[in-house]
C-alpha cells in the first residue's frame, strides 16, 4: 500500500514524487561537486562516538519519496522561489541576518522548518518530527505550530553544509520547581548549516516552558519574540570537529521552566 504524503496526507497510487531534502538550487549555489559524498551517522551525546556504521551517499541523491507531486510542485516550489533571493545573501554573508523584515523572517522561518522536517524524516536517528507539525505547515498559507521557534546566526564554517538532530537541552529554572531530568519524546532540535548561515528549528512541548537563547549566539527568526537569554555553562564544551560550530549553535539553545 502506498504511504500518504507527509505534508498534506494525500494517498493513492502514483501521487508521490521524489523531493530533494536540500533543494537543487541550493546544491548548485553551494558548488558541490558531482562526486560529493554526504555522511549520515548516529553518535552518542555523551561521547560523540558513532553508534553504528554511517550511511554514505551523494548529496544529489538526498531525496525523500513521501511528498506528493501537488505539494512538491505547488506550495513547496513557491516557497523555494520566494526564499531563495532572501537566503542567498545570508548564506554568502553579504547581508546580516538581523536585517530581515518581519515578512522575510516568516519566509525564512517556514523554509527552515520545512527543510529541517525533511531532514528528520530521512535521518538514521529514526526520530522524525511528529506529523501534525508537518501538516500545519502545508500550503501557501501554512504556518509553524505554536511552540515551534526558528533561530539563526552567521558564523565561519569548515564544510559547505551539514545538519544535526540533537537531544541536548540545557535547562534553566526561573522559580523554585523540580528540574526536568529527561527530555520529552516529542521535543526536537534540528540544526542546519549552509556555508555561513546556521538555522535552527526547535520545539519543547511544555507550554509553561520557554525556548531560551544563548547570549550573543541565537537570533530569533520566527515567530518574532523577545526571547529569554542565558549565559552558557562553563563546562558546556564543543569539540573541534568539522561541525563544531553547528554543534554549539544547536546544543546551546536552552529551555527555561517558569
Amino acid at each position: 500500500m502506498p504511504k500518504p504524503c507527509l505534508f498534506c496526507g494525500a494517498d493513492g497510487e502514483g501521487i508521490l514524487s521524489k523531493e530533494h531534502v536540500i533543494p537543487q538550487w541550493l546544491i548548485e549555489h553551494l558548488g558541490l561537486p558531482a562526486d560529493d559524498l554526504m555522511i549520515q551517522g548516529v553518535a552518542s551525546s555523551a561521547t560523540n562516538q558513532l553508534l553504528e556504521t554511517p550511511r554514505v551517499h551523494s548529496s544529489f541523491n538526498f531525496i525523500h519519496g513521501r511528498v506528493c507531486c501537488e505539494c512538491n510542485t505547488g506550495w513547496m516550489c513557491n516557497l523555494e522561489g520566494i526564499a531563495k533571493p532572501i537566503l542567498v545573501p545570508l548564506i554568502d554573508r553579504q547581508r546580516p541576518i538581523e536585517s530581515l523584515s518581519q515578512a522575510e523572517s516568516s519566509i525564512v522561518g517556514k523554509w527552515a522548518a520545512k527543510t529541517a522536517y525533511m531532514h528528520s524524516w530521512i535521518s538514521p536517528l529514526r526520530r522524525p518530527v511528529q506529523l501534525d507539525h508537518l501538516r500545519v505547515l502545508c500550503g501557501d498559507a501554512g504556518r509553524l505550530l505554536p511552540g515551534v521557534g526558528t533561530f539563526g546566526v552567521q558564523l565561519d564554517y569548515k564544510q559547505p553544509s551539514a545538519y544535526l538532530l540533537s537531544g541536548c537541552w540545557p535547562q534553566c529554572c526561573q522559580v523554585e520547581r523540580q528540574r526536568f531530568t529527561r527530555t520529552p519524546n516529542d521535543a526536537y532540535k534540528i540544526g542546519l548549516q549552509f556555508r555561513n548561515l546556521y538555522l535552527l528549528t526547535a520545539f519543547w512541548p511544555d507550554p509553561a516552558s520557554l525556548l531560551t537563547v544563548a547570549e550573543g549566539l541565537h537570533h530569533p527568526i520566527f515567530p518574532p519574540q523577545d526571547s529569554l537569554e542565558y549565559r552558557p555553562f562553563d563546562d558546556f564544551t564543543v569539540d573541534e570537529g568539522p561541525i563544531a560550530q553547528l554543534q554549539m549553535f544547536t546544543n546551546w539553545l536552552a529551555v527555561s521552566h517558569l
